[in-house]
């Protein structure tokens, strides 16, 4: 038992840390009425944009699914990860973090689907990308890509944009405290950048994979997932 009351506090000293910048952004976010039902489609009431925090990246179907139902049409989705979760189903589970995005499209709530940050991804997750017609935009032609990718125009012909972050599409450099680290991924400034420079109608998001018993470095990840929280918020309130 000794054990485990040091590992229980580092949690809840992380978790609080995460909090407490959370709320400094919450501060700075626009407040808008919020009729909150039992079910994930009737909780998007009047102008509400739901910004939904993980958790794992199973939950960004239900999110996507409930956006996409309440709009009365499909979103475009702007997804940075260093997995694509387009995985038909992880060890038999069709609703896994992995497969987000596979119900997704197959549900037909995305109407375009952009993956960005790719480095972990087997030939499945290429077939089902090209099975649903995905942009996926891997980190071994990142350089290439940057441009583009820092000057993306979404959400023409679509009922608004939704972008899902998961933490670990940043090098670990930036953010360790993931449950899946992968080496070459984005920096933080290079996330800003497609962020800031994205000109879309950005109707709901989610942050996910943050995981504070990871975050051994003086809980750097729990600050850099507040602060993709308040840069999230900030998009959807213009």
């Amino acid at each position: 038992m000794d054990g485990i009351f040091p590992l229980i506090y580092a949690c809840l000293g992380y978790m609080l840390i995460f909090f407490f910048f959370l709320v400094l952004a919450c501060v700075k976010c626009l407040v808008k009425e919020i009729n909150v039902n039992s079910s994930n489609t009737h909780a998007f009431q009047g102008p509400l944009r739901p910004l939904v925090l993980g958790g794992d990246h199973s939950i960004s179907f239900p999110v996507v699914r409930a956006v996409s139902e309440k709009l009365g049409g499909p979103v475009d989705v702007l997804h940075l990860d260093a997995h694509p979760d387009i995985y038909h189903a992880f060890e038999g589970n069709k609703y896994s973090h992995a497969s987000s995005f596979a119900r997704i499209m197959e549900g037909g709530y995305a109407r375009r689907l952009l993956q960005v940050g790719i480095r972990s991804i087997t030939s499945e997750g290429r077939e089902q990308g090209k099975r649903f017609g995905v942009e996926q935009y891997e980190m071994r032609t990142f350089s290439r890509d940057r441009s583009f990718l820092e000057n993306l125009k979404l959400g023409e012909g679509a009922k608004g944009v939704y972008i899902s972050v998961d933490v670990d599409c940043l090098d670990p450099a930036f953010a360790p405290g993931v449950s899946h680290i992968e080496p070459g991924g984005l920096s933080f400034r290079d996330v800003l950048n497609i962020l800031h420079n994205l000109q879309a109608d950005v109707v709901a998001a989610d942050v996910v994979e943050f995981n504070p018993q990871r975050d051994t470095v003086d809980g750097m990840t729990a600050m850099v997932a507040a602060k993709l929280v308040r840069e999230l918020t900030a998009k959807m309130s213009k």
